[in-house]
């Protein structure tokens, strides 16, 4: 029963006043000793602490207030032994002193830690599975804008990448590996019990820059975010969960003072690199080469006016500002989180930023003593400057590192010059208007009935609903709009997601010896999403942006979606002397995306942990702290493809002659069904000295069955392919996390230090009929049995012959040939080992976060250089090419420049990949707190100043803009690749945190 009094601060003074209030001796009257005992985290009075005299009987404990006083003239060499469950026991030698204030440090073991899981809240200590919990204070430093960005490099097994610097873009979260080729990776969000829409509601396209949803939800209101990785935590949300799941608890009030929280920060962001292209004279020489006579004399060049550097046109120094406002407070009966917050972040890339505003409002209230209530309330709206990227030829970057140094960026009269062989990279991030708006309401209320001890009934509802409205405007001051007299979109998408839980749980524990907690419920999801998209050309007048001023509509559509899952789950946990533990759930889903006879799918899990260290016979190492055994087996699903895949589908638009016509477009499949996860999970629970050394280390198979793929089909059946079930395939891997507290000794000094390290083998098991899928993308990524998925595929380059000056390509099938038949697999986009390592200093009112983010052994392919090392065509080039081959004998890996190109030498091969490995200082953030005693004076709780920075230093052999980089976004299939990126910033911040 004492772990379970803990929860009640006054149950726990309660319990320590009977435990050591008999024992304690009463002195003679003298001296007296007094003073209060709080929590180091966060200044909280502790209730209950006992306080004993070393050696001896004599002792007592803290009121409620945190308060104690001891008589201590009989023991005049005095040393104190503050002792509180769920803290680190502390010595202090009194001496002179008559008074001593104690903060207790929260026990990195912390035996009592609630951990929220899967529709339930549970003991860290009990915990049977491999989960990962992110605390707030470990996002407080980090002035991130977005709830992904924050995850980066922080959970062993969580692959974060930020695949383009673009503001509000998505990022990939990926939970060990890469589990699907069609039916998605991205891990399942669970925002304070109820599942959030993660998806791209964009219908207009601007490769790979696509939008998050998940960028509404701003990162101060996070109390903690749970990851369940394996499949036995993870299977208790079935269907969606076969890429893990993120659960997000936002921050709640607490029974106390109000408390005011107000967070600022202002800084600035640059791009950290920039390519090193040709000037004018490079530029000019370059072309007398490839055309091989000399068109351009030295007179000429000299004489050339022009020389811009359109990089330096192009980015630009961004400022980034964010203002949060909270309030959290209550009573015995009522507590409130109110917060409101501000987010502007302009982007380095002229043209683009990204603005947020958010109000979350969460209430909980006691009816009566058995019966709560409660919500949880958010609404944001935020505001996105795009700009077209990558493979766009109206994109401002792609064009700025394309166009060479010898075009103005105006004409005499201030017009943008258009004469180059791309559009103005300027007049486009100036001119064109590319706007997305969204409007997000997300919350839930739920009611808490306790029917009778230890069982207790929870009903939550909750909705999600986004909007976003797209804007796009090219007017004729730009090539594109000059094209079309004008050209705009106009695109709006709703989408709702309602949600109802009910459960039913009750837990019990008899004789400190057995524990149970039953857990049964039912939840139904209803999905809608509604569409429009315009498109007109030919505008009446620049000023005039908007569809009505067009002439002609030349696209219109619109689009309806509804759909649902209904599911019915069960959990089990039952532990046995605080040793054995055993947990399995089960999970049955239907969902309208599969017919009637696979419309539901089953989702078992079990799994069983060994307290090794509650054992007699490990009872007497000091040293060994924690030890424990975990082994998990669970099934999970995926069901992320487009709706109604199964069924006979047609489609209208195809008209004769004015008269509405419809034409078949899908084949019915009625035997689809979900992809099936199943995961088998290992994993060891460690801690040494009172865990001031801690760790865990985890061993993972991942199987994907029934793969989701598109079977082709003869092109004489009218189809080019039906969605089925043909293809598995299979991640492998390890994970470890270590924590060491270096200096916990020290009464001045702290310093943390913690290291997460993961590694995943991916491998195609099985395709349909073995085909391979093959030349996806730019960086011609191919999906093959036995290897990783998406690797790149290609030639093989040998260097270049010193007699021609031609790139020279492996004859690998031996022909005298170099044909398709000679393409291998020329790079893998995975890391062979990626993690994060974190270091936590506090000196005085000093603090110190240290934080570096790292990939090994991934390789990129640097699509960029194939037009800006392929000497040949218009576009400016790298000064990599001045070392390029110009005549016989010369030794060199740069081929020839020519304007006729009969060997390919810029085909897709091995030259253009490179190692993507990147180690990277993530974050330091170097803080001060005022000292209590100028606190008091302004009446402030906190007042702390501090300057971070992201991103500040990169090591990487890469050459590109930014190995952290996929030009394709979010996509899984498309890995590993740059095309005229948008690079991440370096970022210099200043803040404060006051609390009031």
């Amino acid at each position: 029963m004492t772990n379970l009094l803990l929860i009640s601060g006054r149950a726990h003074f309660l319990l320590w006043a009977l435990l050591i209030l008999p024992c304690l001796t009463m002195p003679a009257l003298g001296q007296t000793i007094q003073g209060k005992v709080t929590d180091a985290g966060n200044g909280d009075a502790l209730p209950g602490v006992a306080i004993k005299v070393k050696g001896t009987s004599y002792g007592t404990i803290t009121d409620v207030a945190g308060a104690y006083q001891l008589e201590l003239d009989e023991y005049p060499k005095a040393k104190l032994i503050f002792t509180f469950l769920g803290m680190k026991t502390q010595e202090v030698v009194v001496g002179t002193q008559s008074r001593v204030d104690v903060q207790l440090v929260s026990d990195s073991q912390e035996l009592d830690e609630v951990v929220v899981m899967g529709y339930s809240a549970e003991s860290k200590r009990m915990l049977t599975t491999s989960t990962q919990v992110v605390k707030s204070d470990k996002l407080e430093d980090l002035a991130v804008g977005s709830l992904d960005a924050a995850l980066s490099g922080q959970a062993a097994g969580v692959q974060v990448t930020q695949n383009s610097g673009t503001p509000g873009s998505a990022l990939s979260v990926r939970v060990r590996g890469v589990g699907s080729v069609n039916a998605g990776n991205q891990p399942l969000y669970v925002i304070d019990g109820i599942p959030v829409t993660s998806e791209n509601g964009s219908q207009v396209s601007f490769s790979g820059q696509t939008i998050s949803a998940l960028s509404d939800l701003n990162p101060s209101d996070i109390e903690s975010i749970t990851m369940l990785k394996d499949g036995a935590g993870a299977a208790i949300y079935g269907a969606r969960a076969a890429n893990g799941v993120v659960l997000i608890t936002t921050k709640r009030g607490k029974n106390g003072k109000d408390v005011i929280n107000f967070n600022a920060y202002y800084g600035i962001q640059q791009a950290w690199k920039q390519l090193d292209l040709l000037n004018k004279e490079q530029w000019f020489e370059y072309k007398n080469d490839q055309l091989g006579f000399e068109k351009y004399s030295p007179e000429y060049i000299a004489n050339y006016e022009h020389d811009t550097d359109w990089q330096s046109e192009i980015f630009q120094l961004a400022p980034q500002a964010n203002y949060d406002l909270s309030a959290q407070g209550g009573n015995e009966r009522t507590s409130y989180f109110l917060s409101g917050s501000y987010f502007r972040q302009d982007g380095i890339v002229k043209g683009s930023a990204y603005e947020r505003m958010s109000l979350r409002l969460n209430l909980d209230h006691m009816l009566s003593e058995k019966l709560k209530v409660g919500s949880s309330l958010q609404f944001t709206y935020s505001d996105t400057d795009r700009i077209e990227g990558d493979q766009s030829l109206n994109a401002p970057l792609p064009n700025a590192l394309s166009l060479p140094a010898i075009y103005p960026v105006r004409n005499e009269d201030g017009s943008f010059n258009e004469d180059g062989p791309y559009a103005n990279p300027v007049a486009i991030a100036e001119n064109a208007v590319n706007k997305a708006y969204s409007y997000r309401g997300l919350g839930n209320v739920y009611l808490d009935y306790e029917i009778i001890s230890n069982l207790n009934f929870q009903l939550k509802g909750g909705f999600d609903y986004y909007q976003l409205r797209e804007h796009s405007y090219d007017p004729v001051t730009t090539r594109q709009g000059a094209t079309y007299n004008g050209l705009g979109f106009n695109a709006n998408s709703q989408s709702l997601n309602a949600t109802v839980n009910a459960t039913l749980r009750y837990n019990k524990q008899w004789a400190d010896v057995h524990r149970l907690d039953v857990l049964l419920g039912w939840s139904a999801e209803q999905y809608q999403r509604r569409t429009n998209f315009l498109r007109g050309q030919n505008f009446s007048r620049p000023e005039f942006e908007y569809i009505t001023s067009a002439s002609e509509i030349v696209a219109a559509d619109s689009y309806g979606l509804d759909r649902g899952i209904n599911s019915y789950f069960s959990k089990v946990n039952y532990g046995y002397a605080d040793r054995y533990l055993f947990t399995a759930s089960v999970r049955r889903d239907g969902s309208s995306k599969f017919g009637n006879d696979n419309r539901y799918g089953l989702f078992p899990a079990a799994s069983f942990a060994w307290r090794a260290i509650e054992e007699s016979f490990l009872q007497g190492r000091k040293n060994l702290s924690n030890l424990k055994l975990r082994v998990g087996y669970g099934l999970t699903g995926n069901d992320a493809i487009g709706d109604f895949r199964y069924q006979a589908l047609f489609s209208s638009g195809s008209d004769y002659y004015g008269q509405p016509g419809i034409r078949p477009s899908q084949l019915p499949n009625e035997s689809l069904q979900w992809e099936t996860v199943i995961q088998t999970n290992v994993g060891l629970d460690m801690g040494w000295w009172n865990d001031r050394l801690s760790g865990s280390f985890d061993y993972y198979i991942k199987t994907t069955e029934d793969m989701l793929l598109s079977r082709p089909l003869p092109l004489s059946s009218g189809y080019s392919s039906v969605m089925s079930n043909v293809g598995s395939m299979q991640n492998k891997g390890w994970e470890l996390q270590l924590s060491y507290d270096v200096l916990a000794q020290s009464k001045s000094v702290y310093w943390n230090t913690s290291l997460n390290l993961a590694s995943n083998k991916n491998e195609v098991l099985k395709l349909y009929n073995g085909q391979p899928i093959d030349n996806i993308g730019r960086g011609s990524n191919r999906i093959q049995e036995g290897s990783p998925i998406s690797v790149f595929y290609g030639f093989e380059a040998l260097g270049v012959d010193a007699s021609t000056g031609d790139m020279v390509f492996a004859d690998l099938n031996q022909d005298g040939e170099i044909t398709t038949e000679d393409r291998t697999v020329i790079g893998n986009p995975h890391p062979e080992l990626f993690g994060g390592w974190n270091n936590q200093l506090r000196w005085k009112g000093f603090d110190v976060q240290l934080f570096f983010q790292f990939s090994y052994g991934n390789d990129i392919y640097n699509g960029t250089r194939v037009y800006l090392e392929s000497m040949k065509g218009a576009d400016n080039q790298m000064t990599t090419i001045l070392d390029r081959w110009q005549q016989p004998g010369d030794i060199t890996d740069i081929p020839r420049a020519t304007a006729n190109d009969p060997n390919n030498n810029n085909r897709t091969s091995s030259r253009f990949v490179e190692d993507g490995s990147f180690l990277r200082l993530k974050n330091l953030t170097v803080g001060y707190s005022l000292p209590q005693p100028v606190l008091e004076k302004l009446h402030l709780r906190k007042c702390r100043f501090y300057v971070s920075g992201q991103n500040l230093w990169t090591l990487t052999n890469y050459s590109g803009l930014d190995p952290e980089v996929n030009y394709a976004g979010d996509d899984d299939v498309r890995l590993g690749t740059d095309f005229f990126t948008y690079p991440n910033p370096r970022v210099f911040v200043a803040g404060v945190n006051l609390t009031l």
